[in-house]
């Protein structure tokens, strides 16, 4: 069964290893599509990660229009970032993990070529040298296939002799937590903020992060956090007797190795509530998209909670 993305996200598959400069797809049926690609995706680095923007060309040799869909399987796991360009997407993934993408493409007229840009963006840190990733990108269309190397450029800008590129498979994050006090709101509830600070300390892949916090008991359900994309009240963090928890997707959460990233959460207290030490709370950050959960806990922190005078 496919599972239905929102529109607009993608990625690129395995094979042999090319390093040319422009290929065309290769078998096309007569009068259907042709697929032209640069062979590198070259991933350039940034303050923190890599980026690129790939561009794709197809182009219609029929005399009919082409409406068929696009099938883009990524270089790289959680490597491809959001277009506008396409439709909605089904998805599947290869056995290392990596996603496949089958996206909707609006007609092209005969005679037509379409560009697509393909934006990609991978966690890994910057490096002195240049490296290439293990597999291919891969796109296909109307019977028409090109693939694609990914090479990650050198902070000197170079492009030669790349070594190989291991990807994390385990996630490597540090999550510090502050104590909270909860104080008296104009309507009589109590209020405070506990700041986490997430730090990622390598490239496994991962589209986004969640957050979780556990509180113990005198605390209101449902804690807000300001930069939730959707929250299942938690799952991961055992509740504590009588407490309160909660999860959220953090939006824009993907983070580059070596980047840190604040987040708050709100949290109450009925009015009412005596004066004094609640007990300790809990963090938790993970990251969401393929990476396993690491086992040095740092990914989740304590803090103390308290409600002022």
């Amino acid at each position: 069964m496919r599972t239905l993305l929102r529109a607009g996200v993608l990625t690129l598959a395995a094979g042999s290893l090319l390093l040319g400069s422009t290929v065309a797809a290769q078998a096309a049926p007569a009068g259907t599509i042709t697929i032209k690609a640069d062979t590198r995706l070259v991933l350039q680095p940034a303050e923190f990660g890599h980026t690129a923007l790939f561009t794709v060309s197809f182009h219609n040799t029929s005399d009919q229009p082409y409406s068929g869909d696009v099938t883009f399987t990524e270089p790289i796991a959680q490597s491809a970032a959001v277009t506008d360009q396409l439709g909605a997407c089904g998805l599947g993934q290869t056995p290392d993990r990596r996603t496949i993408y089958n996206c909707g493409l609006d007609p092209i007229q005969p005679g037509e070529t379409r560009l697509v840009e393909l934006p990609f963006v991978v966690p890994a840190k910057p490096q002195p040298f240049a490296q290439i990733a293990p597999d291919l990108g891969t796109i296909e269309a109307g019977g028409s296939t090109v693939s694609f190397a990914a090479i990650f450029q050198s902070t000197t800008g170079s492009t030669s002799n790349p070594v190989p590129y291991e990807q994390d498979t385990t996630a490597a994050l540090t999550v510090t937590a502050g104590d909270v006090v909860l104080r008296r709101q104009a309507d009589g509830t109590f209020q405070g903020l506990v700041p986490v600070t997430v730090r990622n300390n390598g490239d496994a892949p991962h589209h986004d992060l969640d957050a979780e916090i556990a509180l113990p008991a005198g605390i209101e359900d449902w804690p807000d956090l300001d930069v939730a994309d959707g929250c299942t009240g938690g799952g991961v963090l055992p509740r504590p007797p009588g407490g309160a928890t909660n999860g959220c997707s953090v939006i824009g959460g993907k983070l580059a190795e070596g980047q840190q990233r604040n987040l708050v959460w709100t949290v109450k207290a009925p009015a009412g509530s005596v004066p004094g030490s609640l007990g300790a709370g809990t963090a938790l950050v993970l990251l969401n998209g393929g990476a396993a959960r690491q086992t040095d806990g740092g990914d989740q922190d304590t803090f103390t909670v308290t409600i002022a005078p």
